[in-house]
């Protein structure tokens, strides 16, 4: 029987890219993959290509009202049963997890069905989940030494780096080919999976002071949140300037390399 290994990971692109990174590795590897996370997994086909997917209900309990605290941990109460009854079907190999909230309930079904378990962190602190979840885990593989909240028992931390999709790691032996003096000048910005406000306020506006001449030849390709792709959509639009406007890329890796410029807010990922 091919016992699958279970990646707990969803949310933001800094606990999904390096998932992502994993599972390409292990089917590479002929292994089985499972990606267990939130209702949101509908969306995670073509990003887990060859991958099963797996849902199960999850809340965060940040930020909320104490009635909205007391719902959401009524919820993650929910995704716990919900996926020790899953991995009681698949009886995997190991459960991974990537940090963010859809995590939460899933590795701490894991802990409690005594399936071996080990995280990942992105960061040089650790995530809030990840640190309610680090006691219970086997190891936890580090990106960078951590600044705070590390493991009393240092024995447990391995230093694995960030995972890189293969597609991500090509680029740094792609030469860069300027645009032509009268050619597009093509220009990719985002700001992490849930976009950055300040982003998507302050490019398109800074884009609309340039010459005509030079607004004509910008393609512009800009990830932002849900709630600013019409705003950003508009403002490019009022500045007659190409752009494509979405709140994820799937195929992030091949616009930076087509891109002749990169405006990026900092995070674990960019940074790698």
């Amino acid at each position: 029987m091919n016992a699958p290994f279970v990646l707990a990971a969803g949310g933001t692109g800094g606990h999904l890219f390096p998932a992502q990174a994993l599972a390409g590795e292990l089917m590479r590897r002929g292994r089985r993959v499972v990606v267990m996370t939130d209702g949101r997994g509908h969306n995670y086909g073509n990003a887990f290509p060859g991958a099963e997917i797996a849902t199960v209900p999850a809340a965060t309990f940040a930020g909320r009202s104490p009635f909205g605290r007391v719902l959401a941990f009524g919820i993650i109460g929910l995704g716990i049963v919900s996926a020790l009854l899953k991995l009681s079907n698949l009886k995997p190999r190991a459960v991974v997890g990537f940090g963010g909230y859809p995590s939460l309930p899933v590795m701490t079904a894991a802990f409690i069905a005594r399936v071996p378990a080990l995280l990942h962190e992105q960061n040089a602190v650790l995530g809030r989940v990840n640190r309610l979840l680090a006691p219970r885990v086997a190891k936890i593989a580090a990106s960078f030494p951590f600044a705070r909240f590390a493991p009393k028992d240092s024995t447990r931390v391995v230093f694995t780096g960030n995972p890189v999709r293969p597609e991500a790691a090509a680029l740094q032996s792609l030469s860069y080919a300027p645009p032509g003096p009268d050619g597009s000048i093509r220009l990719l910005v985002f700001g992490g999976s849930q976009g950055a406000r300040a982003l998507s306020e302050l490019v398109p506006a800074a884009l609309a002071l340039l010459p005509e001449n030079i607004r004509a030849r910008l393609d512009i390709t800009q990830q932002c949140r849900a709630d600013d792709v019409a705003m950003v959509e508009s403002a490019y639009r009022s500045a007659r300037i190409k752009a494509e406007v979405a709140k994820f890329f799937t195929d992030l890796p091949q616009r930076m390399g087509g891109s002749h410029l990169v405006i990026a807010r900092s995070g674990a990922s960019t940074l790698r």
